[in-house]
């Protein structure tokens, strides 16, 4: 991606179907010589199952501060345009 390109952000729905992915793909790896791949696509996993709850409680933060910058700013990390 050029540097100058926003990277899209993944609805949260969608990073839980990238996740299962994932960890099925890591589970269908058989092969001795792919055991790297395996643990890397483990990684991935569970780094996009942390994403997504994080992203849910910077939401629920979001929507219950106070301070009206603060919370566009915190909408704006999620910026995919589900509601906050």
């Amino acid at each position: 991606m050029p540097p100058t390109e926003k990277a899209k952000i993944l609805p949260a729905k969608e990073l839980g179907l990238v996740s299962a992915r994932l960890y099925a793909r890591a589970d269908e790896v058989n092969q001795i010589t792919l055991q790297d791949l395996s643990l890397d696509l483990r990684v991935a996993g569970r780094a996009v199952d942390l994403l997504t709850h994080i992203r849910a409680e910077i939401s629920q933060i979001a929507g219950k501060c106070k301070d009206l910058d603060a919370a566009r700013e915190l909408r704006d990390l999620l910026d995919d345009g589900e509601e906050v």
